[in-house]
């Protein structure tokens, strides 16, 4: 009967735009039940997509727990990160919906993640979850150039320019600490790039919710420029959400990040990984002191003739390794076909959702959604 439970949830999980798969190993069995108690996988199972009362999701295990138990228990998860905890617009009551793995759940074991949740989630990755997330043709997040020059001729969207994002948005801003690596460390295997453990950023209502949740501290704009001149310093890779407006800004590397370092294990992870640029040579200015091959996440720089070369099928057009340049020898170009994110995490879920289950069943859920059913 337990089993049963967890399966139905992982299954209620996978009607996400982000996916949920099972595999042969039963690893994500496993994974939930460090996050839900069988009675509280009970109560997830009726949790919805979009925000609802404790009365609402209560009306649907009315006959297994009383409305108080509901409360408790929605309680209870949102404080371990296993479902979120919103208030309403008048902020007179709470609301709570269901939530993918990542980003999501996974995010929310910051500052309490434990050796055996790390554990399962890296081997998660690499039996199912990350072929499945690199199967989509939109993802979650995109890479963006570090603040370096790009060729004046490259018109460059704001969503693609790091200033121009934050100086775009209204704020607040906050700054917390980067769970992939808490999650390395208690692996016992640290970053190799950096000491800093405040890498990931928020910002406007992901920032608001952070602050409250007690993960994130509050920080300036001009907080935040440093920091990222700091973290280019080190040479982290930008990824923020894949909006034109996106509320966080993770700070990243390829020995750490899920992303980054699974995606360097493939033969072509520019196929997959969104970026709108990537990094030439000019040969003639390149002495191949081969400090950018130092820096790069994806081992996408090689030794040719005394300098260097670029393997376009690798680059993902972070630009780290420019900083560490000698002048005119390396450059970010923008690639042919532009990639325009969605306008807002509302768009980019809804394009995920019609990308994975079309767009009938999409428009269904949407239907059901607005008559108080659950999705």
């Amino acid at each position: 009967m337990e089993t049963d439970v967890y399966h139905k949830l992982r299954k209620h999980l996978d009607q996400m735009p982000v996916p949920f798969p099972a595999t042969r190993s039963g690893i994500e069995i496993e994974l939930l039940k460090c996050l839900f108690t069988e009675d509280e996988a009970i109560i997830a199972c009726e949790t919805s997509a979009f925000p609802e009362t404790p009365e609402k999701i209560h009306s649907r295990v009315k006959d297994k727990f009383s409305l108080e138990e509901v409360r408790e228990k929605l309680k209870s998860m949102a404080e371990k990160g296993a479902i979120l905890e919103r208030l309403s617009d008048r902020k007179s009551k709470k609301l709570y919906h269901k939530i993918p793995l990542a980003v999501g759940m996974f995010e929310f074991q910051v500052n309490h993640l434990s050796k055996r949740f790390s554990e399962l989630f890296n081997a998660y990755q690499e039996e199912a979850f990350f072929n499945e997330l690199i199967s989509m043709k939109t993802q979650q997040m995109r890479t963006i150039p570090v603040n370096v020059a790009i060729e004046h001729q490259f018109v460059v969207g704001n969503y693609d320019d790091i200033r121009k994002i934050v100086d775009g948005s209204p704020g607040p801003f906050a700054l917390m600490n980067c769970v992939c690596r808490q999650s390395q460390d208690l692996l016992e295997d640290p970053c190799h790039l950096t000491q800093h453990r405040e890498t990931c950023i928020t910002m406007e209502k992901s920032a608001r919710h952070m602050i409250r949740r007690g993960v994130a501290r509050e920080i300036t704009r001009k907080e935040l420029f440093r920091f990222l001149t700091e973290f280019k310093k080190i040479g982290l890779v930008l990824q923020p959400e894949n909006t034109q407006h996106p509320s966080f800004i993770c700070c990243c590397c390829g020995c750490c990040c899920a992303i980054l370092k699974q995606a360097a294990r493939y033969d072509k992870p520019a196929r997959f990984i969104h970026s709108n640029f990537r990094t030439v040579v000019n040969a003639r200015h390149c002495d191949g002191c081969e400090k950018c091959m130092e820096r790069c996440q994806m081992a996408a720089i090689i030794k040719a003739d005394g300098h260097v070369e670029i393997l376009e099928e690798r680059c993902i057009g972070c630009g780290v390794c420019i900083p560490v340049c000698k002048p005119h020898a390396m450059k970010l170009v923008k690639k042919e076909k532009e990639l325009v994110p969605p306008a807002d995490d509302h768009e980019l879920y809804k394009r995920m959702l019609v990308e994975r289950f079309g767009l009938s069943r999409t428009v269904g859920m949407a239907a059901k959604s607005l008559v108080g059913m659950k999705v």
